[in-house]
């Protein structure tokens, strides 16, 4: 798997960002998000979506430059419309103004309106624990998920993620969706021609598969059965209803070329020296941090890991020693860049 420097794939991802029409700071910030979560191990949700993003610009399907327009702000909310733009752009924008308006009113929620895939939520998150708030975000995805009781496809796998801030600047950061796992690694798997786990999807006729390609035509089993199902409709009636975005079966898929997405985000941030001093919260964190380390381990367990401990420790290691991209998306970036009239290659 080829090695790939943290900064040039960030460069070449922004100045293909540009080329295809985005604004130099636009391109820019959408790309860290995009590099982030191939450093982070979770290539899916990272450089690929390159490929998604000019296919939908050649259609007309996303908007860009894109053009964020506050549509309602009060002291602690929000709410932005994207207008089909890039899901990274609102996203990192919306985050900001949670930020800002937590460490002036002790909470922010930003509520993003008809925006696109953003990527990894924790990438956000952690941004906001960066800044020494707790972050969260949500977002509603394209229907992939029966609502509990129901044999048919209504509900995203719709993820979560919250982040909390910690002296040394390492995050505690849960980053997950609704569902038993991410659609991504159901895609990932039926792109290498790889079976699934029994148990993560059921196929059109409401039976288990291990075969992707009758999960991605079916749906995936909620994380704890009736408990993610009913978290997903939660999150939809948020990032959806409230913010004036599409939701249930209304919302349409990043991976097809079937429409604008319409997906809704929420963005939330709350400021912990509102409620407690910083250094006590940092120590009582250290403290129980220490104590889950200590735990008895189970056997052929070596150390008990946090919530993003994984995430940030592939973070590191791609600093360190590059980023390891898989050759598919190395070729799929090269073939853009020469579209798009680069002479830079990877």
């Amino acid at each position: 798997m080829p090695k790939i420097q943290v900064l040039q794939l960030t460069e070449v991802t922004a100045d293909i960002l540009k080329r295809l029409g985005e604004k130099e700071e636009n391109a820019i910030e959408a790309a860290k998000a995009m590099v982030a979560a191939d450093m982070r191990g979770i290539d899916t949700h990272g450089t690929r979506l390159l490929v998604l993003i000019y296919q939908r610009l050649k259609e007309k399907m996303l908007q860009i430059p894109t053009e964020i327009e506050a549509i309602n702000d009060e002291s602690a909310t929000s709410i932005i419309n994207s207008n089909n733009g890039l899901g990274q752009v609102a996203a990192i924008h919306g985050m900001r103004i949670s930020i800002k308006k937590a460490k002036q009113f002790g909470a922010g929620m930003v509520l993003i309106r008809n925006t696109n895939n953003v990527g990894v939520l924790g990438y956000y998150t952690t941004f906001a624990a960066q800044q020494g708030v707790a972050g969260i975000m949500m977002s509603n995805a394209a229907p992939s998920m029966a609502p509990w009781g129901s044999s048919e496809p209504f509900i995203g796998t719709n993820p979560i993620s919250i982040a909390f801030p910690s002296r040394d600047f390492k995050p505690i950061c849960i980053d997950m969706s609704c569902s038993i796992v991410s659609r991504g690694k159901i895609r990932a798997a039926a792109r290498r021609g790889e079976k699934i786990p029994y148990g993560w999807a059921l196929n059109k006729h409401g039976e288990k598969t291990t075969d992707p390609e009758e999960a991605l035509e079916g749906t995936i089993i909620p994380l704890g059965d009736y408990k993610g199902s009913g978290l997903s409709i939660i999150i939809d009636i948020i990032t959806g209803i409230i913010s004036g975005s599409s939701y249930g079966n209304k919302t349409e898929t990043f991976h097809k070329l079937m429409g604008p997405t319409g997906i809704g985000v929420c963005c939330m941030s709350f400021d912990i020296k509102k409620f407690m001093d910083i250094d006590t919260f940092y120590s009582l964190l250290e403290g129980y941090v220490t104590s889950i380390k200590n735990l008895e381990k189970k056997e052929g367990i070596s150390e008990i890991l946090l919530p993003g401990e994984i995430e940030w420790n592939n973070e590191v290691k791609s600093i360190e020693e590059g980023i390891s991209l898989p050759q598919e998306i190395v070729s799929d970036l090269n073939k853009i860049l020469e579209e798009v009239g680069s002479k830079t290659r990877l």
